[in-house]
């Protein structure tokens, strides 16, 4: 498939996701914003655009964290995918997460490839900042290729806005709208209920709606309710061990130590049903949650750094397939150092609680990590 010949602008992920098909896809997309969830979106369409009912072939690297590392992701790496067929496929997709110091580092190189297309290959970069919309490569990329703008979606009215109920937000459409492509149906009061709870984590609200689905499905109905959004978020209010190892994997570090600090003052109900109020009952089996996790993670990243893909994640029995993109994000904010180093804490916070320390002050010193 040619890359794109014809001017465009800048893009609203919501608009090209909303388009039936995509005629063309040019060489090189940025995608631009804070919110990872529509990146993601925009990447899945895509890889079903390119390669339809065919085997997909995708490959995620991570850019540089900054301009003196380029030796992290060199050029020719990328570039080799992108001009070579595989042996699987004609065609390439890949993916630059991280893209920021990678694109200002070789962003001239690339500049070429937005009129000629690569022989084998598209190239997705998701930036975490901005363009520069002064340079020549942004100026061509506008008209060559693809400017993506996926940004998170505020969770109030604007500040300006003093007449508006906090309910009356982006987030809250956001939220009504992802619904009803589920087949539920809310009003934005009830989506302000939601993620006022669980947080405004895209990915982590697109995994309760599909709790409250299943949940409601049970009883026969798709209308969601205040009932239905504390019957089934209750457990994230309650900071179970597992929400607590969730927002402290995903670097959630003030969320994390603020769940903390309600665990061990409320305690939280184990699989019999029975209330847990004993710190070190409360302490021990995080720890060895976060542990069973760590590890799950450690892997992750060395089968990725073999070539392995998120299938290959699933097929070992890292991560089920609904709780996919929770484990993305906890991979990205946990790097192998970090794992190397919180598993060493664990097992001195671990022996410190065993022989009589304060199980409360060492969690709260090991989330503040």
């Amino acid at each position: 498939m040619a890359a794109s010949r014809k001017p465009t602008t800048t893009l609203s992920c919501h608009d090209l996701l909303s388009k039936k098909s995509w005629k063309s896809i040019p060489s090189i997309v940025v995608l631009a914003g804070d919110a990872q969830f529509f990146k993601s979106q925009v990447v899945a369409r895509l890889t079903s655009e390119l390669f339809g009912a065919e085997s997909p072939q995708v490959r995620r690297l991570q850019g540089p964290q900054n301009e003196s590392k380029e030796s992290d992701l060199p050029l020719h790496e990328v570039l080799d995918d992108l001009r070579t067929p595989s042996f699987f496929s004609p065609l390439t997709l890949v993916v630059i997460e991280r893209g920021d110091a990678f694109l200002k580092i070789h962003r001239e190189s690339l500049e070429p490839f937005l009129e000629e297309g690569f022989a084998a290959g598209r190239l997705v970069i998701e930036l975490r900042g901005k363009l520069d919309k002064r340079t020549k490569f942004v100026k061509t990329l506008a008209k060559s290729g693809w400017i993506v703008n996926c940004p998170q979606p505020y969770d109030r009215p604007p500040p300006w806005d003093t007449r508006s109920p906090a309910w009356d937000s982006e987030l809250s459409q956001w939220v009504v709208r992802h619904a009803a492509a589920k087949g539920l149906e809310l009003t934005p009061q009830v989506a302000y209920t939601l993620h006022d709870r669980v947080g405004s984590e895209l990915s982590v609200i697109d995994e309760e709606l599909e709790k409250i689905k299943t949940f409601l499905a049970a009883e026969g109905r798709a209308r969601i309710d205040d009932e239905a959004v504390t019957a089934v978020t209750g457990d994230l209010r309650e900071d179970s061990l597992f929400s607590v190892v969730d927002l402290f994997l995903e670097g959630r570090r003030r969320d994390t130590t603020l769940a903390v600090d309600r665990l061990f003052r409320k305690g939280y109900h184990n699989e019999t049903g029975a209330l847990v109020l004993d710190p070190n009952a409360i302490a021990l089996p995080l720890l060895g949650s976060l542990l069973a996790r760590l590890r799950s993670i450690r892997r992750a990243h060395a089968m990725s750094a073999e070539g392995a893909s998120s299938d290959d994640w699933m097929r070992e029995g890292l991560v089920k397939k609904p709780f996919l993109s929770r484990f993305q994000r906890q991979l990205r904010a946990t790097p192998l150092p970090r794992v190397r180093r919180l598993i060493d804490r664990l097992y001195h916070t671990d022996r410190s609680i065993k022989t009589g320390s304060d199980a409360r002050h060492l969690l709260l010193l090991l989330v503040a990590e």
